[in-house]
């Protein structure tokens, strides 16, 4: 059976795939070859995590006294490196996210996949995962003009999923990706990859993600 009004949104980075050491690095590697500040990995955590590239990105240049017109090269440059970290498997899929995603599918739930990467990071996931064709509403940071913590990404993904986002659930894993799926008007659960103390604004959290957290969740917005 069909659930045409509630759906399950699915973040990727930290939710489905293991990436973040990924995009440190490649952003890491950015900066080096565009002979640019150093990027440490505190600033990375503290101006960047779970934010879409082109905000991320210019947050930490500004920190870093790095004049906006680098913002560009450090973009490509960055993209660049991180397909050769996919092709190089740095990137791991995280079983417990993958058979949530399955069980949301399976239970007829819609489900979307809402993300600050790039379209063509997104499909390696899917097609890594074996959900290439199964989910088919996938929200990327080409598809809105600000992204998370911003309510754009999830109020997109609901429209075009075609449900309620007060009865839907988003699943999360950082402080903005949280912000964003409360500012959209979405129940969140929050899996604690990492101790955020903001990741408490969600309405529930868990170190594991399993269907029946999310199943819970979903059954309050009856």
């Amino acid at each position: 059976m069909i659930r045409n009004d509630r759906g399950v949104l699915f973040d990727l980075d930290g939710v489905l795939i293991d990436s973040e050491q990924a995009h440190f690095e490649a952003t890491r590697q950015a900066f080096r070859h565009l002979r640019l500040p150093e990027l440490t990995e505190d600033l990375y955590r503290s101006q960047m995590l779970g934010r879409p590239d082109r905000e991320a990105i210019a947050a930490a240049m500004h920190a870093l006294g790095i004049p906006a017109s680098w913002l560009e090269p450090v973009l490509e440059a960055k993209a660049r490196f991180y397909q050769d970290l996919l092709a190089a498997g740095s990137v791991d899929l995280l079983a417990d996210g993958i058979t949530a995603v399955h069980a949301a599918l399976e239970a007829g739930y819609p489900v979307a996949l809402v993300t600050g990467a790039l379209a063509a990071e997104a499909h390696w996931a899917l097609r890594a995962a074996g959900l290439m064709g199964r989910i088919t509403t996938v929200v990327t940071a080409e598809d809105v003009r600000a992204g998370k913590p911003s309510p754009e990404p999830y109020r997109t993904a609901c429209m075009r999923l075609g449900v309620e986002p007060g009865r839907s659930v988003a699943v999360e894993d950082s402080p903005a990706g949280v912000a964003a799926g409360r500012a959209a008007g979405l129940r969140v659960l929050a899996v604690a990859r990492r101790p955020f103390p903001e990741l408490a604004a969600a309405d529930r959290v868990v170190t594991v993600l399993s269907w029946e957290a999310i199943a819970d969740l979903l059954a309050r917005s009856r």
